[in-house]
């Protein structure tokens, strides 16, 4: 019985040139000149409902690696849509309307062809080595495996019955919620200690509106700055008005007619009514002299808690006078007399320390922070938990003031390694962070932004604008992305990256020199060249101790890291940072810890001088070490020619390739004075070390070799016809061929070629 399609988008002409997406057409020259397993059927569009346009090309594929009458109900032909939409992940549609319901297909509304779910990382991981080849690669990958029944790893949970909803609500066991706003009247509230007794008395603002209202004791400061006195004896606290001032007074600081004074102040033109539920605070900032003749020494603060309102103290100090129910600060007649002013020494004080909370220039005094270099604005681009930690350490310090970058909320499993705790479950983490940082100090003297979004964002004026801004930019994303996009932007201030490795046992530093004359993506690759040539390198990016499923979806995965390994790799970090920031040069730093004595050793990697050129369209990242190592190399094989593999890796997005080293000639080479023969031997056991060092990241990306002397580096023809055939086999994966020649007098010669897909 023949199979039925679902139509999905409007046919166009059967020409490349009726394709929009670069993407698209680079797939249809792949499709068309690999003739295999993908057969090109015809050419649709697609208009979306957001205004985009998609293209698509159907192709039949036959993919004879899928087992026949497999009980999966996946075929060995399969009609399949590519669909390429600008700035998107590229789509697999399976377009037989039978296709069966297995894993691993993404959401799709109704009527529409099954989508594959190819990858189970996100397309800002994918993109960045993403070919027509390999993609074409993995969707006969994909039909294998599904066909097999082996596409589902075995640790990972069953597929969830439901898609997840965009609109999630988390409930907690116990959920409670408190609003503070600022105010122009003082709330005092005590603290409730465990043992049901209270020693601290909390002071906020609420508007006066408010206030009257409010459950909590309202307070009316008067505050007085007195004559300085000299120091003498200690003596007990009073808790009576009279012995105040008779107190001061035999030290030359009498206050009552100061006291007087500030209470009609107070008072309004239209009278003062009585207030049982407010209370008068006396604050009196005293100067500290040691003799009559000196200067002040310091100021002491001192503070007496009233049992009265202002209209009662004011009555009782004569400073009011009472009439027909409202207090006036006009005296009446014959009011003066001398019993009656004399009430106010009885009234009742609480005496009060007075401490004041942290501010900016007290915390980075008990920090050891310099106050001179302190102040700056930066940008800290991902707060998850390594982030996160890092954010809550500075503002502790109060070391710069910081824009927030992050696009994800705060899920269950997150408060078990961030500093967002339950009650922030479901915000974006950037607003957690910044409420958290914030509320370390009294509303308004610390001030974070943040902004959910991805930092490469360029659409978000936000973001833009504070990289602009920023004096320092911080990348703690523990992704390629933002450390590679920000070395090529030449308009940004100094940056560095920091991460951890997959283990938790070790943490990396990227920092840039002050004139970003080193950039970050060099450091990445000189970090990688360290790892391949240290002892230390061999197990540093070991995997870690298994995965923790905390989700349903394919990539819902979250390492097994202690918090306490995060919180001693975000101390570290954060200190290294802070301390090395003042200083102009670039750095290179790895710490490694113990995690069952505790013990933290130092790697610093020398930072060699980078090297950036471009060549048929790519750019070429190097250093000076490399280089210095190629020349002696052919030095000393004078005079027979040598050369061997060259290391790195290729940003297919922004169209760099990254050497990382080069390899020495296997022992099998055959070489002369006139030729060069790169042998085999060993060859591939050291790739894959090299491989597996580097998580798969470093591999081979092109050929070196030496010219005899006196013969400079320029490309032979001989040379010309070996990266021809090059750049042919490595086209199968996608990849731009590299060769470099050594010369005669230090001349090396760097040569790209980038064959038409076959």
């Amino acid at each position: 019985m023949a199979a039925t399609f679902i139509t999905y988008g409007e046919p166009c002409d059967f020409m490349p040139e009726a394709l929009c997406s670069e993407v698209a057409k680079r797939m249809l020259a792949v499709l068309f000149a690999q003739k295999t397993d993908f057969e090109v059927t015809e050419l649709r569009r697609l208009a979306r409902d957001d205004g985009k346009v998609s293209d698509i090309i159907v192709v039949d594929c036959v993919n004879d690696q899928v087992p026949s009458h497999n009980p999966f109900g996946v075929k060995v032909r399969e009609r399949l849509a590519l669909v390429f939409t600008d700035h998107q992940q590229p789509e697999v549609r399976a377009l037989r309307e039978d296709f069966p319901n297995v894993l691993h297909r993404y959401h799709v509304l109704p009527n529409e062809p099954s989508s594959l779910c190819l990858y189970f990382e996100p397309w800002s991981a994918i993109e960045r080595s993403w070919t027509p080849q390999n993609f074409l690669q993995r969707i006969l990958w994909w039909l294998r495996e599904t066909a097999k029944g082996t596409l589902h790893r075995a640790d990972q949970p069953l597929e969830q019955i439901y898609y997840d909803s965009p609109y999630k609500i988390v409930l907690p066991p116990d959920f409670q919620t408190k609003i503070q706003d600022d105010s122009l009247s003082l709330i005092l509230g005590f603290v409730q200690q465990s043992n049901a007794g209270f020693r601290i008395v909390r002071g906020r603002f609420q508007p006066k509106g408010q206030a009257q209202g409010h459950n909590l004791q309202q307070t009316e400061v008067l505050y007085l700055t007195l004559p300085a006195i000299v120091h003498g004896p200690v003596e007990m606290p009073p808790n009576i008005l009279g012995e105040v001032h008779d107190q001061l007074e035999l030290r030359g600081a009498p206050f009552l007619a100061e006291l007087i004074g500030l209470i009609r102040g107070k008072c309004p033109e239209q009278g003062l009514e009585r207030n049982p539920l407010l209370r008068c605070l006396l604050v009196l900032t005293i100067p500290i002299k040691r003799t009559p003749e000196a200067v002040p020494d310091r100021y002491e603060i001192r503070a007496f808690q009233s049992d009265k309102d202002l209209a009662a103290l004011g009555e009782a100090t004569g400073a009011l006078t009472l009439h027909e129910r409202k207090f006036y600060a006009i005296p009446l007649l014959g009011s003066g007399k001398q019993e009656e002013t004399i009430a106010w020494r009885g009234t009742s004080l609480l005496p009060v320390d007075v401490r004041f909370e942290a501010d900016a220039e007290f915390s980075r005094k008990a920090s050891a922070v310099d106050p001179n270099t302190a102040h700056f604005n930066g940008v800290l681009a991902g707060v998850g938990s390594l982030g996160s930690a890092i954010a809550w350490l500075w503002a502790k310090e109060s070391w710069g003031e910081w824009t927030f970058v992050d696009a994800d909320f705060v899920e269950p499993h997150n408060t078990v390694r961030h500093i967002a705790t339950n009650g922030f479950i479901g915000e974006f983490k950037v607003d957690a962070v910044k409420q958290i940082t914030e509320a370390n100090y009294h509303p308004g003297y610390y001030r974070a932004v943040g902004i959910p979004d991805t930092v490469l964002n360029k659409e978000n004026r936000l973001i833009q604008q504070a990289l602009s801004e920023s004096d320092l930019l911080f990348d703690v994303t523990t992704t390629v992305e933002v450390l590679r996009e920000w070395s090529w932007q030449d308009d940004l201030c100094r940056s560095a990256s920091v991460f951890m490795t997959p283990s938790g046992n070790s943490s990396v530093l990227l920092f840039e020199d002050a004139k970003r004359l080193m950039r970050l993506d060099c450091m990445e690759a000189q970090y990688y060249k360290a790892i391949i040539n240290s002892d230390w390198g061999a197990n540093l990016l070991e995997g870690n101790r298994g995965a923790l499923w905390v989700g349903a979806g394919c990539r819902d995965v979250s390492a097994i890291i202690s918090d306490e390994v995060v919180q001693l790799h975000a101390a570290i970090l954060a200190r290294q940072v802070r301390l090395l920031r003042d200083r102009p040069e670039p750095c290179i730093k790895i710490w490694r810890s113990d995690q069952e004595t505790g013990a933290v050793n130092t790697l610093d990697i020398e930072v060699q001088e980078s090297l950036r050129c471009e060549i048929t369209g790519w750019h070429v990242v190097w250093d000076v070490g490399t280089q210095r190592k190629l020349a002696e190399a052919r030095r000393a094989h004078l005079p027979e020619e040598t050369g061997g593999v060259v290391l790195g890796y290729i940003d297919q997005k922004l169209r760099v390739i990254y050497i990382i080293d080069v390899l020495q000639a296997p022992p099998d080479s055959q070489s002369n004075a006139a030729e060069f023969i790169r042998g085999f031997e060993g060859l591939e056991t050291t790739l894959e070390e090299i491989a597996r060092r580097t998580a798969r990241v470093v591999g081979y990306i092109g050929e070196w070799h030496s010219h005899p002397a006196f013969t400079s580096a320029f490309p032979s023809q001989t040379d010309q016809f070996l990266i021809e055939s090059l750049a042919s086999i490595l086209a199968l994966d996608g990849q731009p061929a590299l060769m470099i020649i050594v010369g005669a007098a230090g001349d090396i010669s760097l040569s790209v070629k980038t064959a038409d897909a076959c």
